[in-house]
């Protein structure tokens, strides 16, 4: 409910604050006063963009600020914990536009976003405008209206979050098996390459062993030349290297007990003998090297033609990278089988979450299909109610999307709001047929309609403003005397403000608040009054007749009698 508003330099509102109470406020002044204001100011608080925040005095900013009470809305509870205001008894919502036209939004002194204020705005009002009567021809807003009777909306809400969620798991799917084809022939080339490489057997630095003992095989021969070259030298020949030390060591050996020198020298030579001796062994082996390292040097050969084939094949510099390369070819293969088995795994997901769509979607068609004749005949006496006496009203349901379809063609078939549409049709005048609101409906007529619709829905709705702009506008006699009995009926369950130039409607409400237009210091200023009893007489006589007279008074009391004993 709101309980107070302040508004400060907005159009001719150099600054006021006003205080309301439950049940209906009537808001009502003559043509031109700006009875619009008020109703100006609450929207642009929810910074609705069908209001211009234009200032009284240029040189200041605008300032709207409204308190509402938190009642037993379970909604705007929800969107408070969320916010964090779960302790909060009261919101202060505000709206400050500076000199420059930028706007600022307020939470209970907190800094909002504009959007944050939007999302609130259904939470907290619901504004009936005469422009808003063309969404009642929305097949959107019809099928709103019938959830709302059905007590569907959570498991309509439920039907959207599952089909997002299916629309885009069937995405992501989609995306897998595209990127699986693009990738088929690099996935054949990478499994081939890989097995290639797995047959190879390469380790890294492999050539480099290989190189040194090709280059060691290579020389075999030079090698053997050397071995016996030194061989024959060192021992064959006559005055070998051995045959001169052992003839040294001879002489020495008679000496070495005459001087420390000598006797260290023969030691030196005794050393060298026996090394040289030692290598003789090793010498042989050099000069008779087995024939089967030409065998060898074969293989090795084909080893390193094999390596440097693969390293020119994949562009790799040394085996070190290519066994780099083996590691990514691997990874990519792992990378295409997960992506075989995300495919696999979306693909059952997809198939337990469109059984659990169809579950939703048979159990909200049930609901939508049982209560829709009802809603249709309580509408039906709704609007005869409101001097549309032959009305008569039906709604029928269209599914788009049948059980036997596949499920891609399923999910492109139905909407975020189910697997049905629904249709208000409607015929005001006997003999004529039941026809699509939108092509046959005045706009009186659509306005009773909506307001037949809000009376249907008053107690299935979560308490909240109803802001009726003007909605009798057109009207007179028994159907304004009919709309009033609704507005009354329907601040029984809402806190109601009705903008109205019908006294008949005015009369009914609780509270009443005219809006006068003055001349203050030679600039124009519309002022809000809150009427007591006798004000208000007046106000209902101005408005039945245009000016007070006696007969213009004695009706005004007379409508509010009337009222009283309701």
């Amino acid at each position: 409910m709101l309980s107070r508003i302040k508004i400060s330099n907005y159009l001719f509102v150099p600054d006021q604050e006003l205080y309301f109470e439950p049940g209906m406020t009537a808001l009502t002044g003559e043509t031109g006063a700006g009875k619009t204001i008020l109703v100006g100011a609450i929207s642009l608080i929810f910074a609705d963009k069908g209001f211009a925040a234009e200032p009284w005095d240029g040189a200041k900013p605008v300032y709207l600020e409204a308190d509402f009470e938190l009642g037993d809305n379970q909604a705007l509870q929800e969107k408070l914990e969320e916010l964090e205001y779960n302790d909060a008894e009261q919101l202060t919502l505000a709206r400050r536009v500076s000199e420059n036209g930028r706007s600022s939004y307020f939470i209970n002194g907190r800094k909002v976003t504009a959007s944050l204020m939007q999302e609130l705005r259904p939470l907290l009002i619901d504004f009936h405008h005469q422009r808003d009567q063309q969404r009642l021809l929305m097949p959107s807003f019809q099928l709103e209206v019938l959830d709302l009777y059905a007590g569907s909306t959570e498991l309509r809400k439920e039907h959207a979050s599952q089909l997002q969620k299916l629309r885009s798991m069937v995405r992501q799917l989609e995306e897998h098996k595209e990127l699986k084809e693009r990738n088929r022939q690099l996935e054949e080339l990478y499994r081939f390459q890989l097995e290639e490489l797995e047959a190879a057997a390469i380790s890294a630095g492999e050539e480099q062993l290989l190189d040194k003992e090709h280059e060691r095989i290579s020389h075999l021969q030079q090698i053997r030349e050397l071995g016996g070259r030194i061989g024959y030298e060192f021992y064959e020949t006559e005055g070998s290297v051995m045959d001169v030390i052992r003839s040294a060591l001879s002489s020495l050996d008679r000496l070495k007990g005459l001087d420390e020198t000598i006797a260290q020298l023969y030691q030196a030579l005794a050393d060298a003998a026996q090394i040289i001796s030692d290598c003789e062994g090793e010498m042989n082996s050099l000069t008779f090297m087995s024939d089967d390292d030409e065998v060898r040097l074969e293989q090795i050969t084909q080893r390193l033609d094999q390596i440097n084939s693969l390293l020119y094949k994949h562009r790799v510099r040394d085996t070190v990278e290519l066994e780099q390369l083996f590691k990514e070819k691997r990874a990519s293969i792992l990378d295409f089988d997960s992506l075989d088995e995300r495919i696999e795994e979306l693909s059952k997901q997809i198939e337990v979450d469109f059984s659990k769509l169809k579950d939703i979607q048979t159990v909200l068609s049930k609901k939508r299909e049982a209560a829709a004749d009802r809603l249709a005949s309580e509408l039906q006496i709704a609007i005869r109610s409101l001097a549309i006496a032959n009305a008569r009203f039906e709604i029928s349901i269209d599914r788009k999307a049948t059980d036997e379809l596949l499920s891609s063609e399923c999910l492109a078939a139905i909407s975020l709001s189910g697997a049905e549409s629904c249709e208000f049709r409607f015929s005001a005048n006997p003999g004529t047929e039941l026809a699509p609101l939108a092509s046959v409906a005045s706009g009186g007529e659509l306005s009773r309609v909506l307001l037949a619709i809000k009376k249907v829905l008053a107690g299935r709705m979560e308490p909240l403003l109803m802001i009726l702009d003007e909605i009798d506008a057109g009207l007179g006699g028994k159907t304004a005397e009919a709309v009033a009995a609704v507005i009354r009926e329907l601040s029984f369950n809402h806190q109601v403000f009705c903008v109205t130039h019908l006294a008949v409607i005015a009369a009914s409400a609780d509270h009443h608040i005219a809006i006068e237009k003055q001349i203050q210091d030679l600039k124009t200023v519309i002022k809000m009054k809150p009427l007591n009893d006798s004000e208000r007489t007046l106000e209902l006589a101005r408005m039945l007749s245009g000016k007070v007279t006696e007969a213009s008074r004695e009706h005004a009391n007379q409508l509010l009698k009337t009222k009283l004993k309701e």
